[in-house]
């Protein structure tokens, strides 16, 4: 069974450099070009499905990538973490090895922990595992979802940091998942 993981495109969140969160914004322009460029380059894919985040931005991108025109499942374990009052707030106004790491020195207030991202992006995997065991399969989830996927394939570094695993807007990571 192979993954194929793609983090959305750009928004213009992203672009201001801010934590965008479950945040509800859709693709720019710069995205949409992204996902379409990325949907040229999976039409030497051979996949069965595509399961997808529930937000727009990640939505937008599985329907312009989605060369095969399947239906797309929706499923909220692949939600970019929860940043609560943190949600837009300028990336450079934290710590950011810090807010990605598995055991932050930091407080942030009632934002989602990322041992929960963990944990339920770990259930995801697990889940899809036993469930689609001889499909191909196109994830499109958000940057923190991502990271998490990452760790699922080679570990929680170390140093508890994720940041290790960032993906860029519309880049698509491969995992063979037994």
């Amino acid at each position: 069974m192979r993954i194929y993981v793609v983090r959305h495109g750009e928004t213009d969140v992203n672009l201001e450099n801010r934590i965008n969160s479950l945040n509800d914004d859709d693709l720019n322009e710069t995205g949409i070009s992204q996902a379409r460029m990325l949907g040229e380059q999976l039409k030497s894919v051979n996949y069965d499905l595509i399961i997808c985040s529930p937000l727009t931005r990640t939505k937008h991108t599985a329907t312009l990538l989605n060369y095969k025109n399947l239906n797309i499942v929706y499923d909220d374990r692949l939600l970019e973490r929860d940043a609560d009052i943190l949600t837009k707030m300028p990336l450079d106004k934290i710590d950011s090895d810090d807010w990605w790491n598995i055991n932050p020195k930091n407080n942030y207030y009632n934002a989602e922990s990322v041992k929960h991202v963990i944990e339920r992006v770990y259930g995801f995997l697990d889940d899809i595992k036993n469930k689609y065991t001889d499909k191909n399969i196109i994830l499109v989830t958000h940057g923190g979802v991502s990271k998490a996927i990452s760790c699922y394939f080679y570990g929680i570094p170390e140093d508890g940091n994720l940041e290790k695993y960032k993906h860029n807007n519309c880049e698509i990571h491969q995992f063979e998942l037994k």
